[in-house]
């Protein structure tokens, strides 16, 4: 039995700026299509996905921006890690695993120390700061074996940049595209290319990441989407589901109770 076995009810959410980590137990099947690339990396037995007719069995997988995955953890204790949205850490992730099933790489070379740095992070949850200084030492870490270098368009990192300052609003894609001085067909293009999502999923995304900061300060469900920028409760519920497989509420609220560590500047109120 796995130490943290103890602790099979709590869950943990740090969001940040660049990345964000859950971690704690899946206790049903989940269809997820994230708005980034994402490691998945069981801390216990091995866990079944699904992206095709293909079922993988495994401790450690990274799912591309976009592409919809059927997740199915049989309640053991999981590290989701949401990395960042320009798509570096994926690009130079993809470099460090051993296989690859329909679109999703499979196996990290360095997964017995993924496995054994997530899992004591669970068990002594850190503060923020000090857990993204082990996320980020750890993600170095196994760049270091890797054999992929990376490369971000400045133009759609200025764009990224400029959607999580209006996350509020609905900046016309011509806005956008003026901005960077690209045609619209051009700029839609370069995004989806650079980060694996089109514009407005990026935008609903960023939109998630901001209404978990307003829960971690303790506001409500719906204060927190209205504040994200989301039209109603509803809205908020349907795109988080089709995004993370499972409501906020069960996430967040009875069920899972997850425990959000807001980043510094993010102070509850």
């Amino acid at each position: 039995m796995h130490a943290y076995h103890r602790h099979l009810k709590d869950a943990l959410m740090y969001p940040w700026s660049k990345r964000t980590l859950f971690l704690g137990p899946l206790p049903a099947p989940v269809q997820v299509a994230y708005g980034a690339a994402t490691l998945v990396v069981s801390l216990g037995d091995a866990i079944c996905f699904s992206a095709g007719k293909r079922v993988v069995r495994c401790h450690s997988f990274v799912i591309p921006a976009g592409l919809c995955v059927t997740i199915d953890a049989r309640s053991e204790v999981v590290a989701i890690c949401h990395l960042d949205v320009l798509g570096e850490d994926y690009l130079r992730i993809s470099g460090c695993l051993r296989d690859e099933s329909e679109g999703v790489g499979i196996e990290l070379r360095d997964e017995a120390d993924f496995r054994d740095q997530f899992s004591s992070l669970y068990n002594q949850p850190a503060g923020s700061d000090d857990a993204y200084r082990h996320l980020d030492r750890l993600l170095e870490y196994g760049y270091a074996n890797g054999d992929a270098a990376s490369a971000i368009d400045g133009r759609i990192s200025h764009v990224v940049a400029r959607i999580r300052q209006s996350f509020q609003e609905n900046l016309p894609v011509a806005a956008l595209a003026e901005m960077t001085e690209l045609s619209v067909p051009r700029l839609v293009q370069l995004f989806k290319l650079q980060t694996g999502v089109p514009i407005r999923r990026f935008r609903l995304w960023h939109r998630m990441y901001e209404s978990v900061i307003s829960i971690g300060r303790g506001e409500n469900f719906t204060d927190a989407a209205l504040n994200a920028g989301f039209s109603d409760l509803p809205h908020y519920s349907n795109y988080f589901c089709s995004m993370w497989g499972l409501p906020p509420s069960r996430l967040f609220g009875k069920g899972m109770h997850a425990r959000i560590f807001l980043p510094s500047g993010h102070d509850a109120a």
